[in-house]
């Protein structure tokens, strides 16, 4: 059944419409923006601030954009394969970046400029800011803030494909094209139940770190903050001085679970409660690298921090929580990390490039490509001494297809070749060398603080306005896998062609091994 036929009482209202399923979606992710504008209005109006008219006009402007779009607009009858997908996706994610920042500009808080890299910031759940001071603005525009976070954690087209029905074979690239990580895994067998599936466990998420938090001893308007830019992976809080402003290792906790749960891919969490069996989680091997190396680095970083002074209670508190803010790429700070010795700030740049699990909110490369990357090197060591032995690279019990590790080693170079160039155009226009790096890494892999002058306790002000347009750019790039979003700014994205030996990362699947269970994977 086509969509255009999903009316048939109103024929004459569907025929008037316009065909267009970037249009379609872009209407319904506005009315995410809208949706996150008008909590900040309810959170406004309670707390009786005199930002609610700038709220009130973006969320009934938005909304009644948005609906024009989504109710002016229909999807074509395939939705445009797999070019129309990435159409779709780059239409919305930049669409929506420029309505996101219309509450900070109606409310005076910010220009067009920084508006937009804040919008974009939290959208994409990097986290990096240029709102200073923090606590100078109203509760509900900083509530607005942190949702922006929330509904980009997940992604607002997966969002927008679980609540239209009909979408077909085209939300099903839709949902591929656009998934955060580099799996897309289809937990039913319709696209829109698996989204509406993955939206029930985010939701769920946050309401578990929001009843956590708040036996922390946070206060409901905190507790609700930090859970959906925990669970999100964001980083934002309504405090300048992030998680540091409570002071209690209690709250900490609380936050590190939070993060812990937005690093855990979600199909994890849906076959424990389907299994009920949370051995699930131990069988991935994913989950339990991540969770090795969570170990390892907060060992490592404590003992390096005691060495260098610092009571070991205090090292280990605060490199626990670091080392899962960066890996998580949430970024919530509670230390200056930029002041520690060297060793520990390589080693949590590491942790900021790799980021945690595929199909998380999570940025970064993730470390299904991290072991693949790391099998493969292994497997060239072991054909030094047996040139003609067969070495299958295996995750778990799952032998990895070669054309997905070709894949996977082709997306780690073209990450490194992105990150280079944009630190040396980062350094051309000024920055050192420090800066440029972690800014870089940061913005691509959504983690919110970077080093030098962009380290958890400054912001990004210290850019000018080109600096910061680059930055918007990786962080998109970083937030949508590279791929989808090069192939919409790149005329040949739209003629992508099926034939044999090109690569279309967008419609190439296999099968890995999550959770003991088979699924389908994008490359």
């Amino acid at each position: 059944m086509s969509p255009d036929r999903s009316d048939s009482a109103t024929p004459f209202a569907i025929e008037r419409r316009i065909l267009s399923a970037s249009l379609h979606v872009a209407g319904l992710s506005i009315l995410a923006i809208a949706g996150a504008a008008g909590s900040g209005l309810v959170v406004e109006l309670l707390y009786r601030d005199d930002q609610w008219p700038a709220l009130a006009i973006s969320t009934l402007g938005l909304g009644a954009l948005g609906a024009a779009l989504w109710r002016g607009t229909s999807l074509p009858a395939n939705a445009g394969g797999t070019g129309g997908a990435i159409r779709a996706v780059g239409v919305a994610w930049l669409t929506i970046s420029v309505a996101a920042a219309v509450p900070f500009v109606l409310a005076g808080v910010l220009r067009w400029d920084l508006a937009l890299f804040e919008s974009v910031s939290g959208l994409t759940g990097t986290g990096s800011t240029v709102l200073s001071p923090i606590e100078g603005n109203t509760h509900g525009i900083l509530f607005y803030r942190q949702m922006t976070q929330w509904v980009g954690g997940m992604g607002v087209v997966v969002l927008a494909v679980a609540i239209l029905p009909f979408l077909g074979i085209g939300g099903l690239e839709l949902f591929r094209a656009e998934s955060p990580g580099p799996t897309a895994d289809q937990l039913v067998p319709r696209v829109s139940d698996t989204a509406r599936r993955l939206w029930s466990i985010y939701c769920s998420l946050t309401a578990i770190s929001i009843v956590v938090l708040l036996a922390t001893g946070m206060g409901l308007y905190d507790a609700v903050s930090h859970a959906a830019t925990g669970v999100g992976t964001g980083g934002f809080s309504p405090y300048n001085d992030s998680i540091s402003h409570f002071d209690s290792a209690t709250v900490e906790a609380g936050i590190i679970l939070s993060m812990f749960l937005g690093a855990v891919k979600f199909p994890l969490f849906y076959a424990a409660l389907r299994r009920r069996d949370l051995r699930v989680f131990w069988r991935s091997s994913e989950f339990r690298f991540m969770v090795w190396i969570i170990l390892s680095a907060t060992a490592f970083i404590t003992l390096l921090n005691w060495r260098d002074g610092m009571p070991v209670t205090a090292a280990l508190r605060d490199s626990a929580f670091n080392v899962v803010s960066l890996m998580s790429s949430c970024g919530f700070g509670t230390a200056d990390f930029t002041q520690w010795v060297p060793a520990t700030q390589i080693v949590l740049l590491f942790l900021m490039v790799t980021g945690s699990m595929a199909g998380s909110t999570s940025g970064a490369i993730k470390l299904f490509r991290v072991q693949v990357v790391a099998k493969h090197a292994w497997r060239e060591v072991r054909r030094v001494r047996r040139p003609r032995g067969v070495f299958p690279i295996r995750l778990g019990r799952e032998p990895i297809p070669e054309d997905i590790v070709r894949s996977v080693l082709g997306y780690v170079m073209f990450y490194f070749v992105l990150a280079v160039v944009g630190i040396v155009v980062l350094s051309g226009f000024g920055a050192d060398l420090a800066t440029s790096a972690g800014s870089v890494v940061t913005a691509m892999g959504g983690v919110g603080p970077g080093l030098g002058e962009t380290g958890p306790a400054a912001n990004f002000l210290v850019f000018d306005s080109a600096q910061r347009a680059v930055m918007i750019l990786l962080m998109l790039l970083g937030r949508l896998e590279i791929f989808p979003l090069l192939l919409f700014l790149l005329p040949v994205g739209t003629r992508i062609r099926r034939g044999r030996g090109r690569f279309n990362p967008a419609r190439t699947h296999d099968r890995v091994e999550s959770s003991g269970a088979t699924v389908r994977v994008r490359r």
